[in-house]
């Protein structure tokens, strides 16, 4: 058998050396692909609705998402994309390919292939359960770049008929950690290399809310101190690809969920953030944005508005007043010489940290700090400044 070793990459997930990872997976990692989630319906098939992550405000439900943000049209999703000036797209659900929604998935695919060219890389999940040799041939004819299976073994046989369409083909299975599930996988990856199939990728098995009373019925457990890591899920990936990477080809990609639900939405944050910032804000090292905010008295706001434009002579596009409230830089409103002048004005000043949207419904203030408490939990001193 040959040797192998595992590595890691940059944002917690595992491969072997010399093999590489799934193209689309690259892109997700640094945040470089935008996520086209079709609509919350699927035909449950008894292989994963148990654990079904969806959550109950999409599940079972007609609506259709790019990314956070619930869209109708094309134009859209095409907008959403270059918010985060996207390298590509991925294609969920829900289920993509079932009666209800193939027309629309060869719609969108279709026009985000027409309007970013054919370099924009384009994948696709799906459970299988409604694929057959015509929708292969009609994804392969719209230039889909990868197709990802979810497949009973039963239905084994539709990963060939995707085979030498011009799409990568590949797997993503949850890593579920219990005897016969990992048994499952070491055949899939065999059958897998044996016809030739380009990758799998292994996900660390996920507790949230709307699973989470299945998994704990099931007899899994969170990790402690994680969120969403359910105990040996990572383990159990680890020492299945050691043993069984040395005896296939196949691509192995183990992907955590650190790295699916921090560093993927940190890095598509972070270029959604430096398209959207306005000159007041400031990017944090977890795409946020952040800015000072000085509330209270109407009147006080006005004649401090008007003081600071004058006075202490900030530019226009420095500060934000909409008569509630004035929003400036944060690193302006922690220097002691500004708070010094603030002294005679009756106003509160706080330090806000905000998701990158524009629209206030998507726009979610994650903090609201007090100036002094900010100062004090920071370590900033008067001559601290951060650069925007």
């Amino acid at each position: 058998m040959r040797k192998v070793e595992i590595l890691e990459s940059e944002e917690k997930t595992n491969y072997i050396k010399g093999r590489g990872i799934p193209k689309g997976c690259k892109y997700c990692l640094k945040g470089t692909k935008a996520v086209l989630f079709i609509n919350g319906i699927c035909q449950k098939p008894n292989l994963c609705f148990w654990y079904c992550p969806i959550s109950e405000e999409r599940r079972d439900k007609d609506f259709t998402f790019a990314n956070e943000i619930e869209i109708s049209t094309e134009a859209e999703l095409l907008d959403e994309i270059n918010k985060i000036n996207a390298k590509g797209m991925s294609i969920t659900g829900g289920e993509p390919l079932s009666e209800l929604n193939l027309k629309k998935t060869i719609d969108y695919l279709r026009y985000i292939k027409h309007k970013k060219g054919k370099k924009f890389h384009i994948h696709l999940y799906t459970n299988g359960m409604n694929f057959n040799e015509k929708i292969a041939e009609k994804l392969a004819y719209e230039k889909l770049d990868e197709i990802r299976f979810h497949l009973p073994k039963e239905r084994w046989s539709n990963f060939e008929l995707a085979l030498n369409k011009g799409m990568s083909v590949g797997a993503e299975v949850p890593v579920i950690p219990d005897y016969n599930h990992i048994q499952n996988i070491k055949e899939l990856i065999l059958y897998l290399d044996k016809i030739g199939a380009d990758f799998i990728n292994l996900n660390e098995f996920e507790y949230c809310f709307p699973n989470s009373q299945s998994l704990k019925d099931h007899g899994f457990h969170l990790i402690k101190g994680s969120i969403a890591s359910v105990v040996n899920s990572k383990d159990s990936a680890l020492a299945l690809i050691r043993e069984i990477a040395p005896k296939v080809s196949i691509k192995i990609h183990f992907c955590s969920a650190k790295a699916k639900d921090y560093y993927q939405l940190r890095n598509r944050y972070i270029r959604r953030a430096k398209n959207i910032k306005l000159p007041f804000e400031v990017i944090n090292e977890d795409g946020l944005l952040i800015y000072a905010q000085i509330e209270g008295d109407q009147v006080e706001l006005a004649n401090l508005h008007n003081a600071l434009l004058t006075k202490i002579r900030l530019k226009k596009n420095q500060i934000n007043f909409d008569n509630k409230a004035i929003q400036l830089p944060f690193y302006i409103a922690i220097d002691e010489h500004f708070l010094s002048f603030l002294e005679t004005y009756k106003l509160e000043v706080y330090i806000i940290e905000c998701t990158p949207f524009r629209d206030p419904k998507y726009r979610q203030e994650t903090e609201k700090t007090p100036i002094d408490l900010f100062k004090k939990e920071f370590g900033y001193n008067e001559n601290k400044k951060s650069n925007s």
